[in-house]
């Protein structure tokens, strides 16, 4: 090759050692960023041994029971920073996140755009509950137009076929790992289950993670204890992964330290410590990290990990996800009220009980739900 302008190369070679040099920089800073994000991201919960499918923070109170555990004190009930776990560039998902602050309530477009009023599908729940949008409600919280979504259950007929109709919505749109949900939420003075969470669609075969499940308060408004304290005044952080054989469904969910509950102060371990969930308002979020780790916050903090796909406690140890990989299909988003008469042995005992069950003590609120992504994108999956 014959040079005709040396100066010429020489100059335009130093530009690109410049230019080199430059992205250099900035990757190296990034990966700096980034690490420290992972070590921010591990110093809260540390993983000493790899064969534990649970790990939670815990406090020092011992509950002596391995479906319980307790989490630290935290008096605050900020939101997650989403750059101490990792998450610092990622983008809300606008078809899956909302504020809630409609004039219009139920029936603005924007609204109905993003949300059906009821489950994904025909479904109307397992009865006595039945999920309808009748029972879905906006009202106004606090001052600049915020405003709040609301749930309600009220009795509907009588006798045996008496029902419960409960709020529920459901998104339109559907997204994948990896993915962060968090919403900030005042659960009900009733003894309902109240819940935020994520579910595929292929019957038969779901996939679900759920934010939220609680069941109220332990002491009713009358002063007596309710007629189910074991779950009052607990959060349920799980999942499931479900299959039918056989005309048979089989539903999978972790047994150990599923349902945490929080003292108010470090001064004693009594129940009557415990912080009153309905109290006020609390956020509550969950990371879809990878088919094979979950992690739960409360409050801002990050106090449950669920990860190893055939461990015992695990993701999914008994094969029943589609894909065989753990939890991988494109999943909903809902918010939602229910019976859940399991608690109480049966429909008819959950009809006798003197639990809150409904009018306006069953009001679940919610002040917003936002839905991150690394790229604020909906993600697809399908088997590999």
């Amino acid at each position: 090759m014959i040079i005709k302008n040396p100066k010429y190369c020489i100059m335009k070679n130093f530009k690109f050692l410049n230019f080199l040099l430059i992205c250099l920089l900035i990757s190296c800073s990034s990966k700096e960023i980034e690490s420290a994000d992972l070590e921010n991201e591990a110093s809260e919960i540390t993983e000493s041994d790899i064969a534990n499918a649970i790990i939670s923070t815990k406090s020092n109170c011992n509950l002596n029971d391995t479906k319980l555990f307790d989490a630290p004190v935290n008096n605050s009930t900020d939101a997650v920073n989403r750059s101490t776990y990792g998450m610092s560039a990622w983008k809300i998902v606008e078809e899956l996140s909302d504020e809630f602050n409609y004039p219009g309530g139920k029936m603005a477009p924007a609204f109905t755009k993003k949300w059906n009023l009821g489950y994904v599908n025909s479904y109307s729940g397992p009865l006595p509950t039945v999920w309808t949008g009748n029972s879905i409600g906006f009202e106004d919280e606090g001052a600049n137009g915020n405003r709040a979504l609301t749930l309600i259950a009220e009795e509907n007929g009588a006798g045996s076929t008496r029902t419960l109709e409960c709020g529920m919505i459901s998104t339109k749109a559907t997204s994948s790992y990896p993915l962060f949900q968090e919403a900030r939420v005042k659960v009900s003075n009733s003894q309902l289950a109240n819940a935020v969470w994520m579910i595929s669609s292929e019957p038969g075969q779901f996939e679900e993670i759920d934010n939220l499940e609680t069941y109220g308060p332990r002491i009713r408004l009358d002063g007596e204890e309710c007629d189910k304290p074991y779950f009052a005044d607990r959060l349920h952080l799980s999942h499931h992964t479900f299959k039918n054989e056989g005309g048979e469904r089989l539903d999978y969910q972790p047994q150990k330290e599923t349902w945490m509950s929080r003292k108010k102060d470090a001064s004693n371990c009594d129940r009557a410590n415990d912080v009153i969930w309905n109290e006020d308002y609390h956020t509550f979020a969950v990371k879809w990290v990878s088919p094979n780790r979950i992690e739960y916050f409360v409050d801002g903090k990050r106090v449950k990990i669920v990860s190893g796909l055939r461990l015992e406690d695990g993701i999914d140890p008994e094969s029943y996800t589609t894909c065989g990989d753990g939890l991988t299909k494109e999943m909903y988003m809902l918010i939602s009220q229910a019976a859940q008469v399991w608690r109480y042995g049966g429909t008819t005992q959950f009809w006798n009980s003197t639990d809150t069950k409904s009018g306006i003590d069953t009001k679940m609120k919610v002040d917003w739900i936002r839905v991150y992504t690394p790229s604020g994108k909906l993600n697809s999956r399908i088997c590999n």
